[in-house]
């Protein structure tokens, strides 16, 4: 109600009022107070008129108050009228049945002339179409008062002069119109919406029934049209590229280049024409286009963009590539090439020829092949040629032929006919190579086959088959050989540092330091990379010890690798017997080969002889990859929650799930001893799988039975190979929703020293679950590459203190000003702080006032089995926070 119509009530009701006191006063001075004469008494007669004048001025009042309402609400009625007939779009008020009650000038152009002019103009729903008609006369039954409803593409023909379609607008009124319900439709012209996107269709498919890359980009580099030729060969969607910069599907170098190109076409606005590489995945090669690039301009001539038309010529370019290898391998090729007519004429030789023969190009231009004869093959020979000339198009053989000067020498020669499109022979061409020297370089080969190339060492081959000789010739006498097996250490460090020439020189100086310290029936081998074996015949374990040792101080010494700079190598030398520690070559070479492990194993620059204590760890690593390979499937991993408290108060905040491994025949083995062989035999990711499946099974369980606190999170180590899975973010989703376990109360623990080396995909990985709700930690944190560099770039919430640095902080002041740092830092990049390993009271209250926020270790509890972890800490999670102090309190 309007403050107008609020105020004429208020009067109406007093005037009321007064008009029930009068006749009240009326009535009682017909009976009391009438004086003996039979008159009214002049008094009451003098409070009667008063009232009586009082309400004479208020109808006044009141009647000047309804005019000047009157007046208003014909001023807003004129208003609102003219801005209906005004409205640019066709508006109608519609009783229920849809036909109008009234209509601006805008909708009597698009309905036509009206047939009747009051209520029953129904031309509105005879224009539409029979099936849009019942949809609007569903949307009118269904719409209340208030409400607004939309009725799309609405096809009005039917005694319109152009056909037209429309979106319908309907809104209920909220007052009572006639005291009937009526609507107020607007309607929305699409037709040139829909001509538009039409005409757009019709271009768009022009642009994409063409091979060539059509494409367009704005002033920043925006990919504005890209045509479905270029998206097939990006294997991107229209989404995935328009909108986008060129460096979200494109290799960065390609979008530069592009970008490049933009910017010399939109600073001169002229087109340019370039040739363009596109490098596409490593499966599809790149391609070559021919590019022509020209500016866009909007209506006012101002520059906006740069649109693209590439044309791939990589046909044609490796057809000029495959030109121009023919002409350089004919003309740089070590073989000497002749080519000549049908008959034998002499068309063109390459110089690797004229070098063979000493003949002249010249000298030879038009002259028959039989100039290049030594007599030395008789007529048969050529016969036998001629006929696999003819008859199969190709000969090969040896040739003995004679050079310029006279004197003759042997090629391997490989005629091949060259014919036309009609099987005409038009050419020979014939490869020819110099064999005079064939017994050297097969020499050669035998060398090479046999031999190291970098130090002249024999190779493993060599070494194998000497191998076997000595064990048969032991064998044979009853003797004892020894096997040495030699790495260098930290070799890698030499490669990365100073580069691999430095680091073939260093082998080449061991190699050479090597053979000084052993006699000359020994064998010296280089078998790959920094490792080298060495044989010593006749040779018993203490022979062989002294040989090491001596082995060893020679590599010890310095060398000078680059700038004068002195470099003092190491090595682990690993030491078997014949036939203690193997009958055969294969076993001597493993022992040897685990020998020197456990010598670097023990700190480098030692010698180790094999015992067989070795062979069963070996052994006993083997057996735990096979097993482990198995312990998923035979459901034998198990899952163990240690608590995570506040450390102000000891109150729980959550838990973390850590695995354990009922190994058969060991009980329950740690990760500790298993987490390393699963990531070296490639099982990280299925046995990190499992943990999240477990844990957040076990979570959705204790949340369905109101155990589970909000607030509270469970954590869960995640590895970064899982991590880096394109799908990863999806699976956990799914998981999550399935498990009906809320993103906020699950936390991803991933090591530092994973986190260092992050790529982009692994940061937008982490972006995506920080989105969700999942909080990331870093685990371990002051163990690894510790970094304000990459710390602040990447998307995490939680930084967890290495129990290392915890346990030591009482006892070592640097250790407690490190914990500090930590804190500190982490505090000041908006992260928290969880301390792991907390076993002692005076722990907890230093982490506290240091401003850490939580605790985990035995001072709270040890990990436990789901079923433990209940008993003690869940049974009483429902009541206020702070009140439940854990199993110790």
């Amino acid at each position: 109600m309007s403050g107008s119509e609020a105020t004429v009530t208020k009067r109406a009701e007093r005037l009321e009022l007064l008009r029930r006191r009068a006749q009240e006063v009326l009535a009682a001075s017909r009976f009391e107070e009438i004086s003996a004469d039979g008159r009214l008494d002049p008094l009451q007669l003098a409070k009667l008129m008063e009232e009586l004048r009082t309400y004479q001025v208020e109808l006044e009042l009141q009647n000047e108050e309804l005019y000047a309402a009157q007046l208003e609400a014909d001023a807003a009625r004129r208003r609102y009228q003219h801005l209906f007939t005004q409205m640019p779009l066709a508006a109608m008020v519609l009783d229920e049945q849809g036909k109008v009650d009234d209509c601006n000038g805008r909708a009597d152009e698009l309905l036509g002339p009206r047939s009747l002019r009051g209520p029953g103009d129904g031309r509105f729903l005879t224009r539409l179409e029979p099936e849009d008609r019942q949809r609007v006369h569903r949307a009118l039954r269904e719409l209340a008062p208030g409400e607004t409803q939309l009725v799309e593409s609405l096809r009005l023909g039917s005694g319109v002069a152009t056909a037209a379609v429309f979106d319908a607008h309907l809104i209920g009124l909220s007052i009572d119109y006639k005291l009937d319900r009526r609507t107020l439709a607007l309607l929305v012209d699409k037709t040139s919406e829909i001509a538009r996107q039409q005409d757009q269709q019709f271009y768009m498919a022009m642009l994409d029934s063409s091979d060539s890359f059509i494409y367009a980009a704005d002033d920043r580099g925006q990919m504005l049209l890209a045509n479905r030729a270029l998206l097939e060969s990006l294997d991107c969607t229209r989404d995935q590229v328009v909108g986008h910069p060129r460096n979200d599907f494109l290799p960065l170098r390609d979008a530069i280049l592009h970008l490049e190109a933009d910017q010399k076409v939109l600073q001169t606005g002229h087109a340019l024409t370039v040739e363009e590489q596109v490098h596409r995945p490593a499966s599809r090669g790149t391609s070559t286009y021919l590019t022509r690039k020209f500016p866009l301009r909007d209506l006012n001539g101002r520059t906006y963009g740069v649109a693209g038309i590439s044309t791939d010529i990589t046909a044609i370019k490796d057809q000029q590539r495959h030109a121009m290898l023919s002409e350089t391998v004919f003309m740089s090729s070590s073989d000497g090439i002749i080519i000549t007519d049908a008959d034998t004429y002499i068309v063109r030789v390459n110089p690797a020829f004229t070098r063979q023969t000493g003949f002249s190009p010249e000298s030879l231009q038009g002259r028959k092949t039989s100039i290049l004869k030594s007599g030395r093959q008789d007529s048969a020979f050529y016969s036998a040629l001629w006929h696999s000339l003819t008859t199969t198009g190709s000969w090969c053989g040896e040739l003995c032929n004679r050079r310029a000067d006279g004197t003759y020498y042997t090629v391997w020669s490989v005629i091949n006919a060259v014919a036309d499109a009609h099987g005409q022979v038009v050419h020979y061409v014939a490869i020819q190579t110099d064999v005079t020297q064939l017994h050297n370089v097969r020499l050669a080969l035998a060398h090479q086959a046999h031999y190291d190339n970098l130090t002249g060492l024999p190779n493993r081959a060599l070494l194998t088959d000497r191998l076997k000789q000595l064990v048969a010739s032991a064998l044979r006498h009853g003797k004892t050989f020894a096997v040495l097996f030699l790495d260098l250490d930290r070799f890698k460090e030499v490669n990365d540092t100073l580069g691999h020439l430095i680091g073939d020189r260093l082998l080449r100086e061991v190699a050479q330091r090597l053979q000084e310290r052993v006699r000359t029936e020994d064998t010296v081998a280089r078998i790959g990379g920094d490792e080298f074996v060495v044989l010593l015949p006749e040779t018993d374990e203490a022979g062989a010890l002294a040989t090491a040792a001596r082995i060893l101080e020679r590599v010890h010494v310095d060398v000078f690798l680059s700038d004068h700079v002195p470099y003092r190598p190491m090595a682990s030398l690993g030491l078997a017997v014949y036939p203690r520690d193997g009958k055969t070559p294969d076993l001597l070479l493993r022992s040897a080969d685990l020998a020197m492990y456990a010598a670097k194993t023990d700190g480098h620059n030692r010698i180790r002889a094999y015992s067989q204590e070795m062979g069963h760890a070996n052994d006993e690593l083997f057996a735990l990859q096979n097993e482990l390979n198995l312990a998923i499937e035979r459901q034998q991993l198990r899952l163990h929650y240690q608590p995570k408290c506040r450390l102000a108060d000891q109150a729980l905040v959550g838990a973390e799930a850590l695995v354990r491994w009922q190994r058969p025949g060991n009980g329950l083995v740690l990760p500790g001893h298993f987490i390393g062989v699963a990531e070296r035999c490639g099982l990280l990711v299925q046995l990190d799988r499992w943990v999240v499946h477990e844990a957040l099974r076990q979570l959705g369980q204790w949340i369905a039975e109101g155990q589970w606190q909000d607030g509270w999170r469970l954590s869960i180590n995640q590895s970064v190979l899982d991590l880096k899975r394109p799908e990863m973010v999806f699976a956990l989703q799914d998981l999550l929703l399935h498990y009906g376990v809320s993103a906020s109360m699950l936390e991803l623990e991933i090591t530092e020293d994973a986190l260092y080396n992050h790529t982009p995909e692994l940061i937008k990985q982490l972006e995506q679950l920080i989105a969700m709700g999942v909080t990331v930690a870093i685990d371990d944190f002051g163990t690894g590459y510790s970094s304000l560099a990459y710390l602040r770039q990447l998307p995490i919430s939680v930084i967890k203190i290495d129990r290392g640095f915890v346990s030591g902080m009482l006892v070592a002041e640097s250790d407690a000003v490190l914990v500090q740092t930590i804190i500190d830092m982490a505090h000041n990049l908006g992260h928290k702080v969880v301390a792991e390993g907390v076993e002692l009271p005076a722990q907890r209250e230093l982490l506290q006032r240091m401003g850490a926020e939580v605790g985990q270790g035995f001072l709270f509890g040890k990990a436990m089995d789901a079923q433990q972890f209940a008993d003690a800490w869940l049974p009483v999670a429902a009541r206020p926070s702070g009140e439940y102090r854990g199993p110790l309190n």
